[in-house]
């Protein structure tokens, strides 16, 4: 029988310094609680005792300053290092925004590449990350530039998949089930940005595999689940994300219990005490 028990998380969205005057999307990114409520959440891995942590990206709320990003990536990154059980993470969209290339953050990682899958407690793992496309333009900063897979990791995919025989469990940044984002602040007017671009080319693969039984994805900023084709979606919040206006960062995180190819999720939050 395999078991695997797993804690997952995104979006913390790091930052060093606060800015005096914020926007509107950043008042939903209380940005100053992300060290303190990671710490709190490595001490809930440290009490539950998971056999795996995966984060789904965002590690950093970006500064348009490149130098910055990296401090700031590899400030958290060696927080999150202090995680008690075997810790992978997919890369986001702000982790990437500033970034002349993915190498740089996947050497601050350890990771070779940032697209790739390991086995553990009879399951396959994959972490899919979208890579940086300098030529989809400068809109909105060019914050969507890493909403693409490269074709080189879409056949590594496919070729990971048919040489797979386990129950697998899929883990990326962007969103890959459709959906409107209705009521989604950040999403609702432009659900596009919410999904990776070349989706498609990635579900064709996912969905004509019988091992695959979950995918989950971060980036929406909030917690859902959904069905297509037969695939079971988690869509896993952001632990800054200021979601009801109050002032409380969401805190939230999965705690999914694996057993044989039933999958068992359940939503958790980490309580702060904010002024």
């Amino acid at each position: 029988m395999s078991k695997c028990k797993l804690i997952v998380f995104s979006d913390i969205h790091y930052l060093d310094e606060r800015p005096k005057k914020l926007n509107a999307n950043l008042k939903r990114k209380l940005t100053q609680y992300a060290e303190e409520i990671v710490m709190k959440l490595i001490d809930e891995i440290h009490d539950t005792k998971p056999d795996l942590s995966i984060c789904l990206g965002d590690l950093i709320e970006d500064t348009y300053n490149h130098d910055k990003d990296i401090a700031n990536y590899t400030y958290i990154w060696n927080i999150l290092k202090k995680i008690p059980v075997p810790f992978y993470s997919a890369l986001g969209n702000h982790d990437l925004r500033t970034m002349y290339s993915r190498k740089e953050i996947e050497e601050i990682m350890g990771y070779e590449n940032a697209t790739f899958s390991f086995n553990m407690n009879g399951y396959h793992f994959i972490i899919l990350t979208t890579d940086i496309k300098r030529d989809v333009g400068e809109q909105d900063g060019g914050i969507y530039q890493a909403q693409h897979m490269s074709e080189e990791e879409i056949a590594w995919l496919k070729e990971d998949l048919l040489k797979n025989t386990l129950p697998c469990i899929i883990f990326t940044h962007f969103g890959l089930a459709e959906d409107r984002q209705i009521g989604n602040y950040w999403f609702q007017e432009y659900p596009e940005n919410a999904l990776m671009a070349n989706r498609k080319e990635v579900k064709n693969i996912i969905h004509n595999d019988e091992n695959v039984i979950a995918i989950f994805n971060g980036h929406q900023h909030w917690t859902k689940q959904l069905k297509e084709d037969g695939k079971s979606y988690y869509v896993v919040g952001s632990l800054t994300e200021n979601i009801d206006m109050q002032g409380h960062p969401d805190g939230v995180y999965l705690e999914i219990a694996l057993e044989n190819r039933e999958i068992h999720v359940i939503e958790k939050h980490i309580k702060l005490v904010t002024e």
